[in-house]
């Protein structure tokens, strides 16, 4: 009896033991599965989209998780955004993160597992009156050291307070700072972004937003709705890590404790993911009406009406009707409904139009964390009317806030003009000639467009270019946005240039009309209808390219110029030199395409032919020419011999070109013939690279005119300055870099082609 009473009474105190200690010795339950179990792990690996994480960044990733730790930082504690989190990054082989912090995982675990980790957590209730305390017994700091990667929540479900009232033994920041401090092994903190849809964000709360969740941070059934409603859209960012080594390296003067220091990295932290969030939203939205009620009492526009009604003998309300119905011909909607849709409907048009749109993703990067701090202006190179389409398409595919884009009044007619409207576009008049009060309500549109924080796109050309070269620009809304800057509208600006090429333009045959000699035909319903034959063609590839975002305020900087001070002259001449500055910065970033490459080479020889053997003889010229001066040059060029045959073969089937038949002997070196009526279709696409050209041909100019052939550096300089006079009405020219530097650089790489 006694023996059977000590059998019993052991195995009591095992199962005690057992309850103490937790399933495998685990009493906190922390460490995620490999794999999710039941249900909604399933449920969300088939709903979730795929997602588009820039590879450079994925790859910062993997390199630091060599040597380190990764932790994730959420800012909502959440199980449904666990799991969305952890199914990204195993699809993606990123480091999955297996140390969650600050939550029970019973519903991932295995089921006999899940089940006694719930009693353990019943046993110490009971007995303790507490949950077991992971923080207490180290045990978060200890499996991240053994290379388990983890995740953390910033806010919990309380808010943040719950931090201040347990600093020392339920702050997970604490305990990474601690960690680290003990650790010479790094630990990265990569803050995780999570969006279940692109709508803007709303000033006001509506019954949705109170019942199940804002649109911030949404409860279990709004996400559900949104996964069902908006599969695209939802979406996942990781934002750049921070490193707890340099943390606790650069510790302010002021912070005096490690708490204190947990408490302005957490600040830091939620901050870097509201600038994210603000970047892909934007700023919250406000409605039509509510804008034009800003823009009616601003006081500036309010004492320009009051001097209006009085110089027309006007009553007050009538000079605020037309204002308002200025607005009504000028101002944006945004539909998200309608940009969703759209943006359905242009990704079956690019399919069936275009073999791609190609995407410089690292010039991306650079403008998103430009984005997070500052109001954005896009000015890119205006080649065809959908410019307009490209562009807020690229930037609403890679998660970056939509501008409101500046179009031309001859496109508000309907159908498109209310769509485009409710897109995003405003209209502007193509002269305000005669038009003051008109000119200062869309002014102030404007201004208070920038400074509500909406990114503007406009095109600094005022038109499309018929020639492909870019046109000198045109000043009015660029001097209205730094008028915005000078009348404390906004701080800064910062203006991003971006540079739209084509293989072949869609409106390729309407130019060559109008270049010679015939009307321009007017925008209308009836060319809208006739549209439907562009997708019967195939027009080769898209490359959109940005260039560095330029600061306005650092520019005046730099230039030491004082707004405030300056005279209408010099003010003027200020406006001229920073927008040459944006259209040498989009040549710049513009690249050589296949169909710019092979147009230049045949329209180097006047001839109406030539043999292959020479034709390749000059490509092979002008490729080497271009990647000893860095120039920039599409991606299918890496194989220059397909990408020219295939180029040649589109050519030749577009009847451009045509190879003559020739005897049997001379079957290997065939002649390639341009009809005179064709050539003005090669020379747009040549001159879509002429820009990178024009200092090779002044500096050879300058030397082949010489008897002996034998110049100077200083005539060569004289002879630049001459041809850059020349040419300043059909050109723009590097504002960057002195003319000196433009010449050494050339002849050097003419002395490497073999040229000297």
């Amino acid at each position: 009896m006694k023996r059977i009473w000590q059998a019993i009474k052991n195995r009591f105190n095992a199962l005690i033991q057992g309850l103490e200690n937790g399933p495998g010795g685990d009493r906190y339950g922390s460490v995620f599965p490999d794999k999710p179990k039941f249900f909604l792990g399933w449920f969300i690996k088939k709903l979730l989209p795929k997602q588009r994480i820039p590879e450079s960044k994925q790859q910062k990733i993997r390199e630091l998780h060599e040597s380190g730790i990764i932790v994730y930082a959420l800012k909502y504690r959440s199980h449904f955004d666990l799991l969305f989190v952890t199914h990204v990054l195993e699809t993606l082989s990123l480091p999955l993160p297996r140390v969650i912090f600050d939550v029970r995982l019973y519903p991932w675990l295995p089921g006999w597992h899940s089940i006694r980790l719930f009693l353990t957590h019943m046993y110490h209730i009971l007995r303790y009156h507490r949950l077991p305390n992971p923080y207490q017994s180290d045990y978060y700091s200890k499996n991240l050291l053994a290379y388990r990667d983890g995740l953390i929540f910033l806010v919990g479900e309380k808010g943040y307070y719950e931090r201040s009232l347990k600093t020392r033994t339920h702050d997970p920041l604490l305990c990474l700072l601690e960690t680290q401090a003990s650790s010479e092994i790094p630990i990265h903190i990569v803050p995780v972004v999570m969006l279940y849809g692109k709508g803007p964000r709303r000033q006001q709360k509506s019954l949705i937003d109170v019942f199940f969740g804002d649109q911030e941070n949404p409860g279990f059934f709004r996400k559900i709705v949104s996964l069902f409603r908006n599969r695209k859209h939802t979406l996942i960012e990781l934002a750049d890590p921070v490193n707890l080594q340099d943390v606790l390296a650069n510790v302010p003067e002021e912070v005096s404790t490690k708490v204190d220091l947990a408490f302005n990295l957490r600040q830091k932290l939620i901050e870097e993911i509201d600038l994210h969030r603000k970047a892909i939203l934007g700023p919250i939205f406000r409605s039509k009406l509510e804008l034009k009620e800003i823009i009616l009492r601003h006081p500036r526009l309010e004492k320009y009406m009051q001097r209006v009604a009085k110089s027309r003998e006007l009553e007050l309300w009538k000079v605020r009707k037309m204002a308002d119905g200025y607005l009504e011909e000028i101002a944006a909607e945004y539909s998200i409904s309608l940009i969703l849709l759209s943006y359905s409907i242009l990704s079956w048009i690019w399919d069936n139009m275009f073999d791609g749109i190609e995407v410089d993703m690292e010039s991306l990067e650079r403008v998103k964390d430009t984005a997070k701090e500052k109001t954005l202006v896009y000015v890119p190179c205006h080649k065809s009317h959908i410019d307009y389409l490209i562009l807020s398409y690229v930037l609403f595919e890679n998660n970056l806030n939509t501008p409101l884009v500046a179009a031309g009044k001859n496109l508000a007619f309907w159908p498109i003009g209310p769509i485009f409207r409710k897109c995003g576009a405003f209209f502007i008049r193509r002269t305000f000639k005669g038009a003051k009060f008109y000119s200062e309500v869309f002014s102030m549109y404007v201004k208070v467009l920038v400074q509500l924080g909406h990114n503007i796109e406009f095109f600094i050309e005022g038109g499309r270019s018929r020639t492909g070269k870019l046109v000198l620009p045109k000043l009015g809304l660029l001097a209205i946005l730094i008028q915005a800057i000078e009348e404390g509208f906004c701080d800064d600006l910062a203006f991003v240039p971006v540079s739209i090429s084509y293989d072949r333009i869609i409106e390729e045959e309407a130019y060559l009309k109008e270049i010679s000699g015939g009307t321009k035909e007017a925008e209308n319903v009836g060319q809208l209808v006739r549209a439907r034959r562009f997708l019967k063609k195939r027009y080769g590839r898209v490359y959109v390219h940005f260039a560095e975002p330029i600061s306005f305020k650092k520019y005046i900087e730099s230039q030491n110029y004082k707004l405030g001070e300056m005279p209408s002259k010099q003010r003027h001449a200020m406006y001229r030199d920073f927008a040459y500055r944006i259209i040498s910065s989009i040549n710049r970033v513009s690249l050589v395409t296949p169909f710019a490459l092979v147009s230049a080479a045949f329209l180097t020889k006047p001839s109406r032919g030539i043999l292959r053997s020479q034709f390749w003889k000059i490509v092979q010229i002008y490729y080497d020419y271009f990647n000893i001066m860095g120039v920039r040059m599409s991606n299918t060029l890496t194989n220059l011999e397909r990408a020219v045959v295939d180029t040649l073969a589109h050519l030749e089937k577009s009847k451009l070109i045509e190879k003559l038949k020739v005897d049997d002997e001379l079957e290997d070196d065939p002649v390639y013939t341009i009809e005179d009526n064709k050539r003005l279709h090669l020379e747009y696409y040549k001159n879509n690279i002429i820009h990178f050209l024009l200092p090779a041909s002044y500096v050879a100019t300058s030397i082949l005119t010489r008897k002996s052939f034998t110049v100077s550096s200083q005539d060569i300089y004289d002879d630049f300055m001459f041809f850059r006079d020349l040419f300043k009405y059909e050109f723009v020219f590097d504002a960057d870099h002195p003319v000196e530097y433009q010449i050494r650089e050339n002849l050097e790489a003419f002395a490497m082609l073999g040229f000297m």
